[in-house]
């Protein structure tokens, strides 16, 4: 092997992969990017067993040579702590050497044979979607994956439904959901589903860039998403998708407040300071003319805040409930433009028939007005 290539382009090639290079000591091979030449280019490629990346790189000069692999983390390391210049990268026997114009390094391989790349998929559905929308669909919705998967596996993973015109994003943890929808420019598309795995989810916002098209091939068990100069493939989760998550969503609210997205987001961050360390829980205490934000912790210090609304609703309702700040806070956050609705229920302070039988207790609904096709739900706890 004998290569002439920039340190940037090189080290733009490697920054791509390196999110799911590790530190496998049962198998060293993991830790290693597999470089290898097509045509023009060469590609880099690494891999956890669950997603694999490859990006593509244009060399001033190279040979015909045989795929190795290297420590990806090193060469990293080595090319990143580079000026921008032209470098040289050869191999002998067992050794990758790396050649400036001041500097000399030697790094093992290991065979190229050994290294567990992905078979090609055949996609049962494909479409292309732009970057920059996909992008926007995943943020809107990462966050409320769970992570942990001794509560309940499939839940560590995103769903996503692929139907006519439209592509929809689906995540919850059990005690938060958020969805949202975009369109697509394919009529013609079989109705599907598949869950990705929340670090493949991850992997793909990172590896996200620029306002040119990606396209997207699902298959039985994989997940390819070519860009530009990139491929990521991420196997599937297998399992089903709570099937009533569509039965969490409100219809409606006991009570609806509008509020502007910074007072009433600035004012969780204030009461949540003073919140109990391990559930950072917050009162929400709402009426139709105010909301009040309260706290306490176990040094029985305590916070409170009020924000006066408008709301439509004439009937005098008051809600009381507590929730997990943070999940408020990131689904604020998430939403678009400058107001966002509350849609709050529970039971009313004027409710008198304590005789019935419990109901379920409905999610709290969190939306932006200028966007109708996102929604968050948080659930509230006793308090």
């Amino acid at each position: 092997m004998n290569i002439i290539i920039n340190t940037s382009v090189l080290k733009a090639s490697l920054h791509d992969v390196m999110g799911v290079v590790g530190k496998d000591l049962t198998m060293p091979i993991l830790s290693h990017v597999l470089i290898e030449k097509n045509n023009n280019q060469i590609l880099v490629t690494g891999t956890n067993l669950e997603v694999q990346i490859t990006s593509a790189a244009s060399f001033i000069e190279a040979d015909n040579f045989d795929p190795i692999t290297v420590s990806g983390r090193k060469l990293y390391e080595i090319v990143k702590s580079l000026d921008q210049q032209d470098i040289e990268l050869s191999t002998s026997k067992s050794r990758l050497t790396l050649k400036t114009t001041n500097s000399s390094f030697k790094l093992s391989i290991l065979p190229a044979n050994n290294f567990p790349t992905f078979e090609e998929h055949k996609a049962i559905e494909s479409f292309n979607i732009n970057q920059t929308q996909l992008l926007d669909l995943l943020n809107k919705t990462s966050f409320s994956m769970a992570t942990n998967p001794d509560v309940r596996f499939i839940l560590c993973g995103l769903l996503l439904e692929i139907g006519p015109n439209e592509l929809t994003a689906v995540a919850t943890d059990a005690h938060r959901l958020a969805i949202s929808s975009t369109a697509l420019e394919k009529k013609q598309i079989n109705e599907t589903s598949c869950i990705v795995p929340r670090k493949a989810v991850l992997e793909l916002i990172r590896v996200l860039q620029g306002n040119s098209a990606a396209s997207i091939g699902v298959g039985a068990n994989q997940i390819s998403v070519n860009l530009k100069e990139i491929r990521f493939v991420s196997k599937l989760m297998d399992g089903k998708f709570p099937a009533g998550y569509k039965g969490v969503i409100p219809e409606s609210a006991s009570i609806q407040i509008l509020l502007e997205k910074q007072n009433i987001r600035a004012a969780l961050q204030r009461v949540s300071i003073l919140a109990n360390e391990k559930f950072k829980g917050v009162r929400v205490e709402a009426t139709d003319k105010s909301i009040i934000l309260s706290s306490e912790n176990p040094e029985q210090e305590e916070a409170k805040e009020t924000i006066e609304h408008k709301s439509p609703s004439q009937e005098n309702n008051k809600i009381v409930a507590g929730f997990n700040a943070g999940y408020l806070i990131e689904a604020i956050n998430a939403c678009s433009g400058d107001e966002i609705v509350i849609g709050l229920n529970g039971p009313k302070e004027n409710d008198k028939q304590k005789t019935e039988k419990k109901t379920k207790t409905e999610g709290t609904l969190i939306f932006s007005p200028s966007d109708n096709n996102t929604r968050y739900v948080v659930m509230p706890y006793n308090i």
